[in-house]
């Protein structure tokens, strides 16, 4: 996946990706459509995350992951569609692949959630002025 240059971000320019054979363009979400779809994907994922026990026991870390890995990947495709509602889902599902339905959604999360960067700054900034 190829970062969105500053012109992609300036001029609104659409989610570009392969998913079978075919290009498709995804429109951006302004911003109370993409708060909306955060809180869904929030809300979809949260289930799959409460399944791993964080305290280390090998029996239900393993089964955590067992969900998860069976119900990640459907999550995501449905993640994709909820963001991108106007792509054929059923030609997409016949003709993509799993690995690009990941690359769809990561480029989806890149333009989701675009003060990551910003985030990692402010939280050095408040590190580096923590007392020792």
């Amino acid at each position: 996946m190829k970062p969105r240059t500053e012109d992609d971000i300036l001029s609104h320019a659409p989610i570009s990706v392969k998913l079978g054979d075919k290009d498709y363009s995804i429109p951006l979400l302004a911003v109370q459509a993409q708060r909306e779809w955060r809180k869904k994907l929030f809300a979809e994922l949260a289930p799959i995350l409460a399944a791993f026990n964080l305290t280390v026991e090998a029996k239900t870390m393993a089964a955590g992951l067992t969900a998860a890995l069976l119900t990640f990947p459907e999550k995501l495709v449905d993640l994709v569609f909820l963001y991108a509602p106007g792509l054929p889902k059923d030609e997409i599902l016949a003709s993509a692949t799993e690995e690009q339905i990941a690359v769809a959604f990561s480029a989806i999360m890149a333009v989701a959630f675009p003060f990551v960067p910003q985030l990692g700054m402010v939280r050095s900034l408040l590190r580096a002025n923590l007392p020792q």
